[in-house]
């Protein structure tokens, strides 16, 4: 069970480093081949239905890939149970933190305009 669970996160990474090479390639490519950047634009482009639900998607999969990561090099190289369980705890709570505001800024922009 083990091998299986490690397996899965293994996957899981790949899947949400994908996520964010194919996210990264599609906010190069709106804003190369756009209108220059000012204010504005990047107001639009971070406001607009589309471009919130990519955000929080960017930045969901950044936090998994962030905790996997984490989670997988203290697994691999603390050996105090309560360092560790300390260090993870502390890196938990400040990646899911980082998708909780970006969740709340977002909603905060919809719920203005509407």
């Amino acid at each position: 069970m083990r091998l299986f669970l490690g397996q899965r996160a293994w996957v899981l990474q790949r899947v949400t480093a994908l996520v964010l090479l194919f996210l990264l390639a599609l906010g190069a490519a709106t804003l190369l081949t756009g209108p220059p950047l000012g204010y504005e634009r990047w107001h639009a482009l971070a406001t607009s239905t589309h471009g919130a639900v990519l955000i929080v998607v960017f930045f969901a999969a950044l936090g998994l890939h962030g905790w996997i990561g984490i989670r997988d090099i203290a697994l691999d190289y603390i050996h105090a149970p309560m360092l560790r369980l300390a260090l993870l705890a502390v890196v938990g709570v400040i990646l899911f933190a980082i998708v909780i505001r970006v969740v709340l800024t977002m909603a905060v922009h919809f719920a203005r305009g509407a």
